[in-house]
């Protein structure tokens, strides 16, 4: 995935049927605007816990290589 080098990933928690998600951003190399460039595949309870895990993926980095997480992988470990 190719990035500007001032592109900064930005977390985004937002509420969508009935489940809490989240998503990470960064600008595009080119035309403007933001690239989704990972995402929860499944909603949480909580915003809280969306935000909680949306954070460890950003954290982590494994969102440079990886563009859907499950919400069960940060919990029991699963890269």
């Amino acid at each position: 995935m190719e990035l500007t080098s001032t592109s900064k990933p930005t977390l985004h928690v937002f509420l969508q049927e009935g489940g809490w998600h989240w998503g990470i951003t960064v600008e595009r190399t080119a035309g403007g605007g933001m690239k989704v460039v990972a995402y929860s595949d499944e909603g949480f309870d909580s915003e809280e816990e969306a935000r909680e895990d949306g954070e460890y993926v950003l954290r982590s980095e494994d969102w440079r290589s990886r563009q859907s997480f499950s919400r069960s992988e940060r919990r029991y470990g699963v890269s």
